[in-house]
């Protein structure tokens, strides 16, 4: 039985800030990466963004965290902890499931 991992909230803190894309530096690259946004959503006190590449070459969305900095910018941090995002993906399928169309 998979344990209740917190409710997921949707947000709009990054598309209110910056539209529907955002660009991320990868330092592992050494280059900028744009992503569309596709969800934003806040569990317990942290918010997330599942994100898609801009570019086609990269089918696969991805999981980022989130928190705004001093002056009010939105700080894009890949998940480290697998725990962590074992909650986040968890909450982002309960949203689904609880608010798609049937």
């Amino acid at each position: 039985m998979r344990k209740k991992t917190g409710h997921a909230v949707e947000v709009r803190h990054l598309r209110d800030s910056w539209g529907n894309q955002v660009e991320w530096y990868d330092e592992q690259l050494g280059r900028t990466e744009r992503y569309d946004i596709a969800f934003e959503m806040r569990v317990n006190e942290q918010t997330y963004a599942l994100l898609q590449p801009a570019s086609f070459a990269d089918p696969h969305p991805y999981l980022f965290k989130y928190s705004f900095s001093q002056n009010g910018t939105p700080a894009l941090a890949p998940i480290e902890a697998e725990d962590e995002w074992e909650r986040a993906a968890d909450a982002f399928a309960d949203w689904l499931k609880d608010n798609s169309f049937q």
